[in-house]
């Protein structure tokens, strides 16, 4: 571990303290790209994302990345839903874009065991959010780390031409809205414009699934992460195990939207609301989606109401030309609800957020776990007229 000033010295540090204190938090920042290994993984990593979590995934807009010109910083801001955002994101452009791997920020959560040492090898760059987060910018070690950061960022990866990828929502969210944007974007962005009448292309990104591998563990994962580290990574990882050795596989879908180029960060509320709303209206609309929306608030419901309300949602994501998830598209509403229970109610593979039973006067859906339901509706209510809070991206 690096030394801190408290260990260094109860006096004012030296300008050599703090160049070894900088230079511990460089070395753990800093990703140590190998090619060579990088080639050999995504062929490793890609049979075992298929074999384990994801049926297909499907990529839209690459082309953006072409309309970016050369020599323009480019910041990739994706939304985040499950810890598999970093590995697809990075799999898709490396597969699809002649081997492009932007440099990737991830929390510092990740990079423990054996990803320690595999992610900044695979450009990963390891952020302390702890140190970064601005409550805690009091203390001299924490003003360093970040200044340390974004040194690193600057000199080390965009002035070398490399991209940068971001997960600006600070986390996963856990209620499936897309979360206020991190204002450590535009502070990458305002250090990279060195001159007047340079610009930054912020490259806005979705990364949406039919089912997001811990969607039935975002209820407890706040309690658990307050509880202790372990108890945080345990009940994480058990999502990952269930999904990847019984729970169905899932299609995963990566949209790039068109790049914001920006000359200046002045207007700081403007440029977040403008950034979220562009990934916003990235997220495609799926089949589970569609019915959690008609479900959520309730408990019990005819299958004829769930299927009246997914018929308003089709007709508006149709009418307004939202992006969809598979098998939605051209096909019927019942069709839309029969490929959701796959996901949704299927016992045989453990899978029971709903349970579709006959009754007397017809097919009943009652809601088992609520909150996997009310996750889902959130996750595409910015995009119906119904269903987006005050200061949502619309």
């Amino acid at each position: 571990m690096h030394d801190t000033l408290d260990h260094m010295t109860k006096q004012k540090p030296t300008a050599d303290d703090l160049a070894r204190l900088a230079t511990g938090f460089r070395n753990e920042i800093a990703h140590k790209f190998d090619p060579a290994l990088t080639l050999k993984m995504s062929y490793i990593l890609d049979a075992f994302v298929h074999n384990s979590f994801i049926s297909r995934i499907r990529v839209a807009g690459i082309e953006q990345l072409t309309a970016v010109p050369a020599g323009t910083p480019m910041i990739l801001s994706c939304v985040h839903k499950s810890h598999l955002d970093y590995l697809l994101l990075g799999l898709a452009l490396y597969q699809q874009a002649n081997k492009f791997l932007p440099a990737t920020i991830a929390g510092k959560n990740l990079f423990h065991g054996l990803f320690r040492h595999l992610l900044p090898r695979l450009k990963g760059i390891c952020l302390d959010r702890v140190r970064a987060n601005p409550k805690n910018l009091r203390s001299r070690e924490n003003v360093l780390y970040l200044s340390t950061f974004y040194d690193y960022i600057l000199e080390d990866v965009m002035r070398k031409g490399d991209a940068l990828t971001i997960f600006p929502e600070g986390g996963r969210s856990y209620d499936g809205r897309i979360l206020p944007l991190s204002l450590g974007v535009f502070a990458i962005a305002k250090r990279a414009l060195a001159k007047p009448g340079d610009r930054v292309a912020l490259v806005p990104v979705s990364v949406s699934y039919d089912r997001v591998t811990e969607d039935d563990r975002f209820s407890l994962m706040g309690e658990k992460k307050e509880a202790s580290r372990r108890a945080y990574r345990r009940h994480d990882l058990h999502g990952f195990y269930h999904h990847g050795f019984i729970q169905p596989k899932s299609n995963a879908y990566i949209d790039i939207g068109e790049p914001m180029f920006i000359s200046d960060v002045k207007h700081l509320d403007d440029l977040e609301a403008e950034l979220r709303r562009r990934m916003g209206a990235l997220v495609r609309v799926t089949a589970v989606a569609l019915v959690c929306r008609a479900l959520e608030g309730k408990t019990d419901a005819s299958v004829h109401e769930v299927m009246a309300h997914m018929k308003r949602d089709l007709a508006h994501a149709a009418a307004a030309k939202l992006r969809m998830g598979s098998g939605i598209r051209n096909r019927s509403v019942a069709h839309v609800f029969r490929a959701s229970l796959t996901h949704l109610d299927n016992p045989f593979r453990m899978r029971q957020i709903i349970r579709v039973r006959k009754r007397t006067h017809g097919m009943y859906v009652t809601v088992v776990r609520d909150d996997v339901v009310s996750y889902y509706a959130r996750t595409v209510e910015h995009l119906f007229p119904d269903g987006a809070p005050e200061g949502a991206a619309q």
